[in-house]
């Protein structure tokens, strides 16, 4: 301490500051609205029911679970099925979302309501994308990027929302979810490990519910030349509308980068806790 200045304040330790997060939410919600706001957060889909895989990862972040393998979870899972009269394979109900969390205290409930529908965290969030999205989108989630028009990735102007709006595809979602992007994607990756120097002499393998007739039977280096518009269901018209983006070919639909962005958008999403109100 400096002479004729007060001393530092202690700052504030994590456990201290969930401790006075978890008093607040008290506070404000009863056990019911708790659990109601929770199962709203967890329920990714929106269907009503929680999945098995959208209870995991909640599941097995619990200090209590980190050491159990996903295989063991499912059978807990299963057999609080089955006690409760339910199919294994189907969801959690609200009703029965309330009940698994029974044994929890009220604030063990508050814990997870400040962790997973207020966010709170032990430190700011640290990731970004910021090379990859217009400077207005820097600093955004992941599902307000992906709700956005597909202009909002670097690289991908107006021109070319326009362009693909033509496709049917409006936002980075959309973009990043689009099948023929994926289908072109998945051909550029296995195309190089292609044996043509020794193929088998017996060969199954094929993806012709993918192309259209005429190339059912060629390579996949082949087919990484071909027009976008060989994929079955793929209209020949479109083709003029990539050319525009300059993507003449399969091999250049699967190679854009911007375009992987979107899908990897979509991939890490799923992970993404947004905040929700009651």
């Amino acid at each position: 301490m400096v002479d004729g200045q007060p001393p530092l304040k202690k700052s504030k330790s994590w456990h201290d500051a969930l401790l006075e997060q978890v008093e607040q939410v008290k506070s404000k919600h009863c056990r019911e609205e708790m659990l109601n706001a929770v199962f709203n957060t967890w329920d990714r889909d929106g269907s009503g029911e929680l999945e098995f895989e959208e209870v995991l990862p909640h599941y097995m972040k619990a200090a209590n679970h980190q050491d159990l393998q996903e295989k063991k979870v499912r059978e807990g899972f299963d057999k609080f099925m089955r006690a409760n009269s339910q199919d294994p394979t189907g969801g959690l109900t609200p009703t029965l979302f309330k009940k698994w969390l029974g044994s929890l205290s009220d604030d063990q409930v508050a814990v997870q309501y400040a962790r997973c529908v207020e966010g709170f965290t032990e430190k700011p969030y640290g990731m970004n994308i910021n090379k990859a999205v217009d400077k207005d989108f820097e600093g955004k989630s992941l599902k307000e990027i992906l709700d956005s028009p597909i202009s909002t990735i670097q690289g991908l102007t107006d021109v070319t929302q326009d362009a693909l709006a033509l496709l049917n595809l409006e936002t980075v979602r959309d973009l990043g979810n689009w099948r023929f992007y994926l289908l072109a994607r998945a051909i550029v990756t296995l195309a190089e490990k292609e044996d043509d120097v020794h193929p088998p002499a017996e060969r199954s393998m094929n993806i012709r519910e993918a192309l259209d007739r005429e190339h059912e039977t060629k390579t996949l280096k082949q087919v990484l030349k071909l027009p976008p518009s060989a994929f079955n269901m793929f209209p020949s018209e479109a083709d003029d509308v990539l050319k525009k983006l300059k993507i003449s070919t399969i091999q250049q639909l699967g190679s854009r980068k911007t375009f992987a962005w979107a899908n990897a958008m979509v991939e890490l999403e799923r992970y993404e806790i947004t905040p929700k109100s009651l």
